[in-house]
C-alpha cells in the first residue's frame, strides 16, 4: 500500500482569518445536520472530482467508495455524502466500464455501551476537541473497526466532509493498512493546512455553527436525516428550544428522533434526563402524541 497520503477537496483554508461568509460555507452547517438539499449540492461540487481520480487510475477498474464508520446506527453528514456520491457514480455513464462498491466500515461492536469517547465530563462535540484528545479519541475508535477482506488489494476512494489535525485520516490510513488495501485517496469537502488546523482545531466548530433560529426553520421546512452532528446539537439546546423542536416535528419524525437518542446513549448520561422525559413525552405513547408537527 502506498505510505503517501493523497487527498482532494473541493476547498482548502490555508490561512487565517477565515472567511466564514465564503460560498463553499453556506451550506455546510445545514449539511452537517443532514439536511438533503445540501448533501446533494456537495455530492454535485465532487461528483467531477470522483470521475476524475478513478478515470485517472489505469491499474484499477474495481474501486470502493466508504466513509467513516457510523456509530450507533446514526450516520454523519460524510455517510450521508459517500451514499449520495454512490448513487451519482452509478447513474454516470463514463464510470459504467468500472467497478464501484459501496462498503460501510463497520464496528466490532454496535453497544451504546462501547461509544466511550462520549464522556459526560468533557465536550460531547468532537469539533470542540483539542488536537491531543482527537488522536486519542480516534485511536480509540480505529480500534472498534471490524476487519473487512473486501478492501485487499482493491484502492479506496474515502469520502469526509472536513480534515482539521488529520487524526482521523492518520487513523484510518492505519486501518487500511492492516486491511492491506491497494492505496487511499482522501476526499474532503475541506481540507485544512495540518498547521493551522492543530492549532486551531476550534475552526471546525465555527464552520459548523448553526444559530437557533436557522436550526429551527430547517428542523421546520426542510427535509433532514438526522446526524449524529444532529442527535447531538437538539440534544444539547435548552428545553424550551427543544420544545419548538419538537413541536416543528411531525410523530413519525419525533420517534426516529428519540430512538436515535436512545441507540446513542443519552440516557446512560448524567444532565440529559430532562430532554429524555420531553422527547418521551412527545413520542408514540407520550401526552403530546397527537400533536403533529409541520414535517
Amino acid at each position: 500500500m502506498r505510505s503517501d497520503f493523497e487527498t482532494t477537496s473541493l476547498h482548502r483554508i490555508s490561512q487565517l482569518p477565515l472567511d466564514a461568509d465564503a460560498e463553499i460555507f453556506r451550506q455546510y452547517p445545514s449539511f452537517k445536520l443532514g439536511v438533503t438539499r445540501s448533501v446533494r449540492h456537495y455530492a454535485e461540487l465532487l461528483l467531477p472530482l470522483v470521475k476524475r481520480l478513478i478515470a485517472s487510475d489505469s491499474k484499477h477498474a474495481n474501486w470502493i467508495l466508504t466513509a467513516p464508520a457510523i456509530t450507533a446506527r446514526t450516520p454523519a453528514a460524510a455517510n450521508l455524502l459517500c451514499w449520495e456520491l454512490f448513487r451519482r457514480c452509478q447513474r454516470e455513464r463514463d464510470l459504467r466500464t468500472r467497478e464501484i462498491t459501496l462498503i460501510d466500515i463497520r464496528h466490532d461492536s454496535e453497544s451504546t455501551t462501547s461509544i466511550d469517547w462520549k464522556d459526560p465530563t468533557r465536550s460531547q462535540d468532537y469539533s470542540k476537541l483539542d488536537y491531543a484528545d482527537r488522536v486519542t479519541e480516534r485511536e480509540k475508535f480505529s480500534r472498534r473497526l471490524a476487519d473487512n477482506a473486501e478492501f485487499r488489494e482493491r484502492p479506496v476512494l474515502f469520502v469526509n466532509d472536513i480534515c482539521v489535525t488529520g487524526a482521523q485520516q492518520h487513523a484510518m490510513q492505519r486501518y487500511f493498512e492492516r486491511a492491506e488495501a491497494a492505496y487511499v485517496h482522501w476526499l474532503y469537502v475541506i481540507d485544512v493546512d495540518q498547521e493551522i488546523g492543530r492549532s486551531n482545531p476550534e475552526i471546525e466548530w465555527q464552520i459548523n455553527f448553526t444559530p437557533f433560529e436557522d436550526l429551527l426553520r430547517m428542523m421546520s421546512r426542510e427535509q433532514v436525516q438526522f446526524t449524529s452532528k444532529c442527535v447531538q446539537r437538539l440534544m444539547n439546546l435548552s428545553i424550551a428550544e427543544l420544545v419548538q423542536v419538537l413541536r416543528a416535528l411531525n410523530a413519525e419524525r419525533r420517534t426516529r428522533l428519540l430512538d436515535l437518542v436512545e441507540m446513542n446513549g443519552f440516557q446512560n448520561l448524567d444532565g440529559f434526563q430532562e430532554q429524555m422525559a420531553l422527547l418521551r413525552s412527545y413520542g408514540p405513547k407520550g401526552i403530546h402524541a397527537g400533536d403533529d408537527g409541520l414535517v
